[in-house]
Formats: structure tokens, C-alpha cells, sequence
């Protein structure tokens, strides 16, 4: 029933009355089921919540007091994200109404073989009366239907789409139907098609005539019945249903004959909820249950229920924020196994009958341990932070698992904190904690000990040992779920962000302008970290057609947010992604390129050609990473072509004129450690994160004032004779003159107490200088152990205009734990942008030196060297 007559059938006594005259009141407009199509003015009220939530402007929702469902609008545009394509006409979210939770990226009637393209053929039914959709917000009723036609397809049947919500019902209906307009018989495969990614889990229940799709994680399931027939799927997150009866998954259409298959989709809370609305909708017996789950401290959130019947494993559900689990469990013995963070697992055996009167299970848990942090600086005010928790007793089998890595705030067996202080459950025993805020901080480390029941403190200071005065740090590259190559919470992602202690981090989601910007002001740490809206148009063929470009316009609400669209010719696609905006101020990043194939090698047959090497002319900064692979050249593979070596490509199109930033960017798309492991030093003139001013980053950044690093901060300053020079030092990305041939080279490293470097080398033109190669080994006296590692003062005479570039590197180090499994196998490692040298007063001419390895090179360069 609807909300309205659920309130008023709940009133008593005179109450009564008083609802019956707002009811007469209120006439038709008080119904069951809602149509709206998404506006300014519908927004609000009709679009739905969840972590993989898709719909925009156009797109149709269709709800009543259960659920909620968005049918994207038939355009030839609409894609959901950037690998949940072409979905005008499918269901793009499905939720339940009173706990808005959406996980679906798409279900497709039909499997995407027929095209819903063209909004003229939307036809929408309120109890019956077609809709003028033009001008149409939103309608109400007792039963709605939208339904499609598809686009003709010779020799094929007719397809039309149909949804059908009725007030108070679990589920929507979808109709295919298929009509053979022709002369001669059709015969057409059943299928649909599901996209659910991931944590999700699929099966099928024949006793039930159920698929069904389990996020249990996340707290969301499908399911879908089709009458009349069987439904399976093959488990993969771009899973083709196949649709059979009696074994028999095609249906033959004698000419003038149609056809038209229903499912019943339905969202719920769990598995153990899906099944029990399955159970009731094929008419088979079972009874509701709640069960609740609580310790000593009251009601356990996220406890994980599995219930088992037989042999038969029915599903797991989680519990929600007041300890409770709601499903209907059909009737016969079950057994039952409660499993929460920090506690030991309870079994029981439940038993479920027609003439049951107890609805209710109450268990107990035995307490779980807490850990309750406050972290701060050296000043004492709370920082974000990482809180690393590691297994040290025996009893304990792992380390804790706290979620899954697309989670947010506690991710395997870390925690991320904006504010430095929070609250963990967790199992009795003793634990390694390793606490951080990125590079510039020393750790904190501390063994606790924690006790059922009790609540363990962990105290840290961090302090802030690294000196990055007039620099600060940026990922310029990173992804969550809005990307649709991932389902990581774009919270979760902020979080990684903050708790790395990353300054500036545009927002740069697949083929989709969108903003960081709520998520900071939720957390109350917009003042922690500058951001910005950007995007990363991803393109193909990889690796080559994917660049980054912020700040860009967002359009809200809007398909792609008011992004440019990819394009085949990675030339054609960075032009449009340049100019977007009207050519407004912008970086632009040409991401983890293949830079040999792009200047002269399109089809990587070792043949000159005209490569993509036009992209150089609308490119500001390229990715080198990973940045230890400037210290030696390329190998040869197998075949014997040469190694993927970004850094040393890097420096051989310097040497050809080509004058583009060097930049090294995580690529994060899960929170598993998945920001900080590299990071980019700009040139700033605030270190005031809220003070950080976009346009400078974004010049600076083209200037090549940029640091790249995986921990290191390394500080480059370059000063000409006196007499042969205006200004008083270079930094990387200056251009000097330096008449007299004469420089000194100023180097300084810096490390906290978790990291070290060993090497320092200089890179003149590409070539590494012998004589100015110093490592610990050889050179311990320039060498310290306190947090400056490295500060040393050079001459530096040159015989022609050289760049140069300089790196450091802890050879035989890696970053270690604190960074984890992927960054934490990597060397501490940084390279400075280079610093180009003029030394005869006539412009810096590059020397064309290949260094050993002639690229292959383009018949006639397009791109005029900056």
C-alpha cells in the first residue's frame, strides 16, 4: 500500500476522521505508484541513493512504497559510465524505497540485441491513460507501464520493452515482446543480461525459478523470476541470461504470431530476503523472521547471517546499524551461523512451520575488543592518517579483515580517518599498529593488546619531519566506482586521499566530469586537501588513448557531466579533450603512454609512420612512471623488442625537442593502499591546502615545477655564474643562461624515519654523469642518517646546452609495509623535472641524442617542439 494509506490505517479512534477529511482532502492525488522523469524539479524527490546510482536528467523513475526503479531514456548516447554502455531502455538502478541502496549497474531485457533508441517511441500508462510526456514531471497511480519499441532489425522480430509497477508489490514486471511482422517464421535465442560487479556473487535456484545476483557486502541482492521458464546466468559481471522452457532456449514466431516473456525483478537487503520474496511469489510456504543480533554492548551492526538448509546453502544477509535482519526462511529445520567482526561465530538450529507464532530470533554474541584511536601532529591538533593493524598472537589465524577493498573508512586491516580519531571493532589480541600521514611524516609504531569488551586506546603523535616548504603534493590520476571500471566507494577513495596526506587531487573519474567536493565537506576536511573537476577520456586503442585534463566544467546531472566524448584517432580525441571548455586554461595528461609507438610507430612494426605523434601538440605533461627505470635503459623482451621504459623514452624525446612534463600518477582504482604510492611535488605559493589555487597548479605543472616521487622529497636548485645570469637560481622546469658555461647544482633529500635512499645520480642531456653518480657505498661521507639524507652543493661545467635532470633512489630498499603489498615492494625513489641550460644566450637547442636506442622516428614531426 501506499505511504498515505499506510498512515492513515495506522490512526486509532478519532483519528480516524481526521484522516478521512485529509483523504477527501487530498482527492487522487494520494496514490500508490509514481512515474517521474528526472528534472530540476524532480531530482530531489525521485532519484534514488547508493553507491552505483547512474541516472541523470531524461532518465524515468518508476516507484511505490516498496521499491524503486530508473529506466534510462532511449537515446543513442546514453551510457551509464564508461563500461556500462548503451542503456537506454534497460534499468540502470533498482532499490528498495525505504533503505535506498543501489548496487545494479544495469540489467539489459533482451541483452542489448535491439536498439532503444528514439524517446518518441516511450510510451507511459497511469492506470491505463497514456501520458503527454512533453512537459511531464511526475504522475501518480495505482499501476504504471513504460514500454519501448526498439529500433527495426530486417529478419529479425519486432522487440518492444515493457515495465510494469503496481502499488504495494516487491518487484517490477519486465515484458520483452516479440512480434513477427513478416511473411516467413522467426526464431529468436532468450536472453537478458546483468551487470553487477565485483563483490557481487550469482547462482540460480531451479526450485525457486530464481536467478539471483548478492552483494553481501554491500547489502544489496536481485533477483529474477521468469514465468514459465527457467533463468540461469554464468556468474560473470557482464552475465548473459539464458531463458529456457523445458530445456529449449529459443521460441520459433510463425509469421503474424508474437510472444511475450515477463520477469519479476526484484532488490532486497540480502539473499535470505530474494529468496523469501522468490519463495512468495512462486507460492511456496514460508514464514517471516527477524532476527536480531546484539553482545554486551547492544546491537551488532554488519553481523553476517548465514543460513543453511540441509545441503543447501540459502544465502548470507548483514545485519544493519540497529542489529537487525529481516526474511522470510520457508518452512522446515534451518541451521544458522552468526559470524561479526571480533567475535567468535554462534551456530543455531531455527525451525520454521505454518503455525510458528514466535517471529523473532535474538542472539547473543560474545564482546569484541575496541580500539579507539586519536591521533595527532606535533602541535597536538588531529590529522587524517592510516592506521595499519597487523596480527602478533598466535590464537589470531590473520590479520584482521575489516572490508573489502572497494570499502571506506576500514579497508583489510586499515583504517582511514579524516579526522584521527575513530572507533574499531575488532578481535581480542595483540596487534602492530603502524600509523602514517604520507611522506613528509615519521610513523608512529605501537604494540596494543586488546581485551574482550574492553575499549583499547591508541595514542600517536606524527611529526612532521620533511620540509616541503613552497611545494606540495597531487595525484593527478585516480578512479572510484563512477568510472565503471570499478566499484570502489568515491568516499573511500577521498579518504585514501586525506590519510596520504595528498594536497591537491583533482577528481579525474573515466569519461565522466565529476567533483570530490561533497565528500570533503562531509568529512569537514575541505581545508585538508585542494581539489578540482577533471576527467580521464579513455579511449582506444590502449595504451595510447587515455589523457587526463582538469579543471573542466561539471554539468550535474547530465550525461558524463558535461564531458567530450573518446574518439579512434588518439589525435582527434586530445584535440576535442585541448579545446573543450573554449579552449579554457588547463592541464592536459597523456596517461601510462607507449611514447615510441605515438612518435613513430603506429602499428608497432618497427617501420617509421606518422605515429600519433600529433598528440604532442596538445599534451602538457606525460606519465614516466614507474620513475626507477631511469636509471638504466629499456631490455628486450622475448621477442626481442624493446621494454616499456616511459622514464628513458621521457628523456630521449627531451633530447628531440619535445618539452613536456614529466609526471608519475598512482592510477588508484581501489582503497586498498590504493592512493599515495606516487605522488607529484608542484611548485606552490601556498602550503595552505585550502589556499591552493587550481590555475597555479595547472601552470606550474605546465612549467615543469614538479617533483615526481614514491616518497622522497628532493630538492633541485641550479644557479648560473652570477655574471652570466639574471636570476638567482633555477628550479626543475627553469630554462637558464649560462654564457660562462659554469653552474653550481644544489641537491638536497630528505626521508622520515620509515624510508631511506642511497643513490644520487645526475642525468646530463639523458646520459648518466659517472663522475656525478654518488652512492652511500661508495660516497658515505656525503651521505646522512638523520632526515636529510642527502645536501650537497656541485660545480657543474658544461660544454653545449644540456638538461638536467636529477634522481635519488634507495637501491635494494622498498617503502615497505607502511605503503603495503603493491607501492610497499617499491624503491623510495624520486625524479626531478629537468632543468634546461642555455649556454651560449640563443635559446636552449635540444642535442638530438637517442641515447644508444634510435626510437623510430616520424617521416616529418607535426608537433613544433615547446
Amino acid at each position: 500500500m501506499n505511504n498515505c494509506l499506510n498512515w492513515i490505517r495506522s490512526l486509532r479512534g478519532c483519528w480516524l476522521l481526521v484522516a478521512a477529511g485529509i483523504l477527501a482532502a487530498l482527492g487522487q492525488t494520494c496514490r500508490g505508484a509514481d512515474v517521474a522523469i528526472l528534472g530540476d524539479e524532480t531530482w530531489d524527490e525521485f532519484a534514488p541513493q547508493g553507491k552505483e546510482v547512474d541516472c541523470i536528467y531524461g532518465d524515468f523513475v518508476l516507484r511505490n512504497d516498496q521499491i524503486v526503479a530508473v529506466i534510462a531514456q532511449p537515446l543513442t548516447t546514453r551510457n551509464a559510465n564508461m563500461t556500462v554502455r548503451n542503456v537506454g531502455g534497460a534499468i540502470i538502478d533498482l532499490t528498495k524505497r525505504n533503505a535506498q541502496n543501489d548496487q545494479l549497474s544495469a540489467y539489459y531485457p533482451g541483452a542489448s540485441k535491439y536498439a532503444l533508441h528514439g524517446p518518441q517511441r516511450v510510451i507511459v500508462r497511469v492506470d491505463n491513460r497514456e501520458q503527454n510526456l512533453r512537459g511531464l514531471k511526475s504522475a501518480s497511480g495505482q499501476r504504471l507501464t513504460w514500454e519501448c519499441a526498439a529500433e527495426r532489425v530486417p529478419g529479425k522480430p519486432e522487440f518492444t520493452v515493457r515495465y510494469t509497477l503496481a502499488d504495494g508489490l516487491p518487484y517490477v514486471v519486465v515484458e520483452t515482446i516479440y512480434a513477427n511482422t513478416g511473411d516467413k517464421e522467426l526464431t529468436e535465442e532468450l536472453t537478458d543480461a546483468i551487470r553487477a560487479d565485483r563483490t557481487f556473487t550469482f547462482g540460480s535456484d531451479d526450485g525457486l525459478g530464481l536467478f539471483w545476483a548478492d552483494d553481501e557486502w554491500f547489502r544489496q541482492a536481485y533477483g529474477i523470476q521468469v514465468e514459465g521458464y527457467t533463468i540461469k546466468g554464468s556468474g560473470q559481471r557482464n552475465s548473459v541470461l539464458s531463458i529456457a522452457k523445458e530445456g529449449n532456449g529459443t521460441v520459433p514466431l510463425a509469421p503474424g504470431q508474437n510472444v511475450t516473456i515477463a520477469r519479476k525483478i526484484f532488490p532486497g537487503d540480502s539473499l535470505l530476503e530474494v529468496r523469501g520474496i522468490a519463495a512468495k511469489l512462486s507460492g511456496i510456504e514460508a514464514a517471516p523472521l527477524k532476527f536480531t543480533v546484539k553482545d554486551p554492548a547492544g546491537p551488532v551492526a554488519n553481523a553476517k547471517i548465514t543460513v543453511t538448509q540441509g545441503e543447501m546453502v540459502l544465502g548470507s544477509g548483514r545485519t544493519a546499524d540497529d542489529g537487525t535482519l529481516v526474511c522470510n526462511l520457508t518452512f522446515g529445520e534451518h541451521v544458522v551461523k552468526i559470524e561479526a567482526l571480533g567475535r567468535p561465530m554462534v551456530a543455531l538450529n531455527v525451525k520454521r512451520a505454518a503455525d510458528a507464532t514466535d517471529n523473532e530470533v535474538e542472539v547473543h554474541l560474545p564482546a569484541c575488543g575496541y580500539i579507539v584511536g586519536s591521533v595527532t601532529d606535533g602541535d597536538g591538533k588531529p590529522i587524517p592518517c592510516k592506521v595499519a593493524l597487523y596480527s602478533k598472537d598466535k590464537q589470531l589465524a590473520a590479520d584482521p579483515d575489516f572490508g573489502p577493498d572497494s570499502a571506506a573508512g576500514s579497508v583489510k586491516n586499515l583504517i582511514y580517518t579524516a579526522s584521527g580519531t575513530f572507533r574499531q571493532e575488532i578481535a581480542p589480541g595483540t596487534y602492530e599498529a603502524i600509523v602514517s600521514y604520507g611522506p613528509e611524516y615519521d610513523i608512529a609504531v605501537a604494540e596494543i593488546t586488546v581485551e574482550a569488551g574492553k575499549e583499547t586506546p591508541l595514542a600517536a603523535k606524527l611529526i612532521r619531519s620533511v620540509d616541503t616548504s613552497g611545494w606540495v603534493s597531487s595525484d593527478f590520476h585516480s578512479h572510484s566506482s563512477p568510472s565503471g571500471d570499478n566499484t570502489s566507494s568515491q568516499l573511500g577513495r577521498v579518504l585514501n586521499l586525506l590519510a596520504e596526506h595528498i594536497e591537491f587531487g583533482p577528481c579525474t573519474e573515466h569519461n565522466r566530469i565529476d567533483t570530490y567536493v561533497p565528500h570533503l565537506k562531509a568529512l569537514k576536511a575541505a581545508h585538508l586537501m585542494a581539489t578540482c573537476t577533471g576527467m580521464e577520456l579513455t579511449g582506444g586503442p590502449l595504451p595510447v588513448n587515455h589523457q587526463n585534463a582538469f579543471p573542466l566544467a561539471h554539468k550535474p546531472r547530465t550525461q558524463d557531466g558535461g564531458a567530450p566524448v573518446t574518439d579512434d584517432n588518439p589525435v582527434v580525441q586530445v584535440e576535442r579533450l585541448a579545446l573543450w571548455d573554449n579552449s579554457s586554461e588547463k592541464l592536459v595528461q597523456m596517461n601510462h603512454p607507449n611514447l615510441p609507438q605515438i612518435l613513430g610507430d603506429k602499428d608497432l612494426d618497427g617501420k617509421p609512420d606518422e605515429g600519433f605523434e600529433k598528440m604532442f601538440g596538445f599534451v602538457d605533461a606525460i606519465e614516466v612512471h614507474p620513475p626507477q627505470l631511469i636509471f638504466g635503459p629499456p631490455g628486450k623482451q622475448a621477442d626481442g623488442k624493446l621494454e616499456r621504459n616511459p622514464a628513458f623514452h621521457w628523456m630521449q624525446l627531451i633530447n628531440l625537442g619535445y618539452r613536456h612534463t614529466g609526471v608519475i600518477n598512482t592510477d588508484a582504482h581501489y582503497n586498498f593502499h590504493g592512493s599515495g604510492g606516487y605522488r607529484n611535488y608542484i611548485k606552490s605559493s601556498s602550503d595552505d591546502p585550502a589556499k591552493i589555487d587550481t590555475l597555479e597548479m595547472v601552470h606550474s605543472s605546465q612549467h615543469g615545477h614538479l617533483v615526481m616521487t614514491t616518497g622522497p622529497f628532493l630538492d633541485v636548485k641550479l644557479r648560473p655564474a652570477p655574471a652570466d645570469s639574471e636570476r638567482a637560481f633555477a628550479i626543475p622546469g627553469d630554462g637558464v643562461v649560462a654564457r660562462g658555461r659554469r653552474c653550481t647544482l644544489s641537491i638536497r633529500v630528505q626521508c622520515p624515519n620509515w624510508f631511506d635512499i642511497n643513490r644520487v645520480q645526475v642525468f646530463l642531456s639523458g646520459r648518466p654523469a659517472k663522475a656525478l653518480n654518488f652512492s652511500r657505498r661508495e660516497n658515505g661521507e656525503l651521505f646522512k642518517s638523520g632526515v636529510v639524507k642527502f645536501d650537497q652543493t656541485m660545480p657543474l661545467a658544461l660544454e653545449s646546452d644540456t638538461h638536467v635532470i636529477v634522481a635519488a633512489i634507495g637501491e635494494g630498499l622498498t617503502l615497505g609495509r607502511v605503503m603495503g603489498p603493491q607501492w610497499g615492494s617499491q624503491p623510495p625513489c624520486a625524479v626531478a623535472n629537468p632543468i634546461f641550460v642555455d649556454v651560449d644566450g640563443d635559446g636552449f637547442q635540444p642535442n638530438g641524442d637517442q641515447l644508444d636506442l634510435p626510437l623510430v622516428l616520424p617521416p616529418k614531426p607535426a608537433t613544433t617542439p615547446r
